[in-house]
């Protein structure tokens, strides 16, 4: 996208710019002795933020302890960066600590005076944590600053929810337009290769001290408070999975998007949609179904079919758990197949009336 934010690691050679666009001040040789100190310090970082190749914006980013729990931002905004595009890049940084550093708590400071960065950051998410006396240094006194906060969990562009069912947990995620995955886990299960989401549901107590996945015993239950901070799309989908697995929903009117995949993969993912409720299909009849009905080319793709059935990533609202190995055996699910046979003997002893959904 033309206007989309990129952040970058500062360079040496970024120093001349610097300066011109008023981001650092003094020689290019105490600049440049700047940049490599930043460059060996092992506590934070420092990036440069550009749109349209223009940097608008350098920020510092301290990390206060090696477990990396912990981000907190430190910017020099260009004098030519407009509102929108403060918040652009406050958007994008907040982008790259939680889903791409996963850090759980990012911080900024935000001294009385400055209304403007205060008004960007609380239209963000921040909330003010604390009042910080003498703080900031302003000319040759000193003046209180507001210390603002987010969560991983409050993060509003992006994020998971957990929907507890009889043998195991529904992990959703998404933004405010679409959810892009659910996953199904046992519980007891570790959440592996998605450090966000585990930030997540440490934050939320849903972890055991080993960091498995906790029994029900409540915890999982979202109050008014947690359903504020979830984007839209997120905590709709939550409602109907919960109305799913409680018996009164056998559609989903949601809108999904498949963020990942090959087109085949997402050919079949679509055309598993078109499953109702309480049926199974054999992986050989979604091939055909892809084939137009030619049971040469469908031999040919049906092992495809299976593999990509495995490998999809939005859980029961693309319904692979309807598809069925040929002579009706239950066979091939991410979850287990413990959870496909549950899904199924759930869906065959429902009667309620199913509803459609939307696609992405």
């Amino acid at each position: 996208m033309a206007n989309s934010i990129e952040l970058r690691k500062i360079h040496i050679r970024d120093s001349a710019i610097l300066r011109t666009r008023g981001l650092m001040e003094g020689t290019l040789a105490l600049i440049e002795d700047d940049i490599r100190a930043f460059g060996r310090g092992s506590s934070g970082e420092a990036l440069i933020a550009l749109k349209n190749d223009e940097i608008y914006a350098m920020v510092k980013i301290f990390r206060p302890d090696r477990r990396m729990c912990r981000a907190h931002l430190e910017f020099v905004f260009t004098k030519d960066a407009n509102a929108d595009t403060q918040s652009a890049i406050v958007d994008r940084l907040l982008k790259y600590c939680f889903l791409e550093e996963f850090y759980h708590k990012v911080t900024i400071i935000c001294d009385s005076g400055n209304e403007g960065l205060e008004r960007i950051i609380t239209g963000a998410g921040f909330v003010q944590e604390a009042v910080l006396r003498d703080e900031v240094r302003n000319k040759k006194s000193f003046c209180d600053s507001g210390l603002f906060s987010m969560l991983s969990y409050e993060y509003p562009a992006y994020n998971v929810c957990f929907v507890p069912f009889e043998r195991g947990i529904a992990m959703i995620g998404g933004g405010k337009d679409y959810i892009d995955r659910v996953k199904l886990f046992h519980y007891g299960q570790i959440i592996e290769n998605d450090k966000f989401a585990e930030n997540v549901a440490g934050g939320l107590g849903l972890l055991e001290e080993s960091g498995a996945l906790a029994r029900n015993d409540g915890r999982y239950a979202i109050d008014a408070e947690q359903f504020e901070y979830l984007p839209e799309e997120v905590g709709r989908a939550a409602l109907q999975l919960t109305e799913y697995f409680s018996s009164s929903r056998a559609g989903f009117d949601i809108n999904i998007e498949f963020s990942e995949g090959t087109d085949f993969q997402r050919e079949v993912w679509k055309a598993l949609c078109s499953i109702p409720y309480g049926a199974t299909v054999s992986y050989e009849d979604v091939a055909m179904t892809l084939t137009g009905g030619d049971k040469s080319k469908a031999r040919k793709i049906t092992r495809a079919v299976g593999a990509a059935c495995g490998d999809n990533p939005i859980a029961v609202i693309v319904p692979c758990h309807r598809v069925i190995g040929k002579d009706g055996s239950i066979v091939g699910y991410s979850a287990g197949i413990d959870i496909k046979d549950y899904l199924l003997l759930h869906e065959t002893f429902t009667a309620v009336t199913p509803l459609g959904f939307k696609e992405a």
